[in-house]
């Protein structure tokens, strides 16, 4: 065995750490055998014109902040897809979790959910936990609670223990 047993390794990232997460289980797609996902970015495309953080996504796909304008070209929202975790969803595998919160202004619960359907079409586990009263940080001590609670029951699932 190397440094840790391929039957153990998960993955587990909120915002840029959940679209790090949803990239790694496209791009990795035997590398995990569960992941969690609070609030991740899945599709720059869709999300740039409803957050409140457009110039991220223009950073994330440009690398710098001259290329931001308040109008996507039909250039900008085909690489904005490109360098987007849904763009490998046909490889993904992992049984996934996902926990959103409706109020999130800046990764619209949306987002998200986009993910999650694409996951249902191919078969692919998934289960989406949503949280009425939280908005991006799901940090409202019950919430924080509840969502870490359900991550540690899917990934001991998951897990051969």
């Amino acid at each position: 065995m190397g440094l840790a047993d391929p039957c153990r390794v998960t993955v587990l990232g909120g915002s840029h750490g959940g679209f790090l997460t949803t990239h790694l289980i496209g791009q990795a797609p035997d590398k995990f055998v569960a992941a969690a996902a609070r609030n991740p970015v899945c599709n720059i495309a869709s999300m740039v014109g409803i957050t409140d953080i457009p110039d991220w996504c223009f950073f994330e796909a440009y690398g710098d902040q001259t290329h931001y304008t308040e109008a996507s070209s039909p250039e900008d929202m085909s690489l904005f897809h490109q360098i987007s975790p849904i763009s490998h969803i046909s490889k993904v595998k992992t049984p996934t979790l996902f926990l959103l919160g409706t109020m999130d202004l800046r990764v619209p619960i949306s987002n998200g959910f986009q993910y999650v359907r694409a996951l249902k079409e191919k078969g692919v586990e998934v289960k989406a936990l949503v949280f009425p009263s939280d908005n991006h940080p799901l940090d409202r001590p019950q919430t924080d609670y509840e969502s870490f609670l359900n991550i540690a029951v899917w990934f001991n699932k998951y897990c051969k223990l």
